[in-house]
């Protein structure tokens, strides 16, 4: 009776350690000056991290689609600006229906294909807001996308920085 006591105990203590992280990255054009995809927006690229994944990190980025990385790939897709922990657990096995899924370049809400914040928001169930897109940053072929439903980089911080 003990035994099981202190199993549960030990649990109950150690799930609560459990750390969720997301990462926002800034991205600077070629003189140096902040590229905002939004218009104000300040950060162009997320990732995540839990303790399943131990210090990797899981993102969805062109190219490469969703995938667990280092810190150091990590590093070359911008500067890792904050890192914001939150009190959500995720786990390997809410990540492996999204795993090797190619990028998504039209930053639609459908499960096909995934953008880096739109895994976010499925894994952590964050609410979608109208997309605003910077036209003087976005080809015109994305422009049609303004006010669709998604989540963007500077979204999910506004929502991380709630939690």
């Amino acid at each position: 009776m003990r035994f099981a006591l202190f199993i549960l105990l030990f649990l109950a203590v150690s799930s609560s350690f459990a750390k969720t992280r997301i990462a926002f990255l800034e991205l600077y054009d070629r003189h140096g000056r902040l590229v905002q995809y939004e218009p104000g927006g300040r950060f162009a690229h997320t990732a995540i991290q839990f303790d399943d994944i131990g210090d990797k990190w899981l993102n969805a980025y062109p190219g490469e689609g969703v995938a667990i990385v280092s810190w150091e790939d990590l590093e070359h897709r911008g500067v890792i600006a904050e890192v914001i922990e939150i009190p959500q657990d995720i786990r390997l096995s809410q990540v492996k229906p999204f795993m090797g899924l190619p990028f998504d370049f039209w930053y639609s809400w459908s499960d096909d294909a995934l953008y880096c914040t739109e895994l976010i928001g499925k894994l952590l169930n964050i609410p979608t807001h109208p997309m605003k897109f910077n036209k003087q940053v976005w080809p015109k072929n994305y422009w049609h996308l303004e006010g669709t439903l998604g989540l963007s980089p500077d979204s999910v911080y506004t929502w991380a920085k709630q939690q």
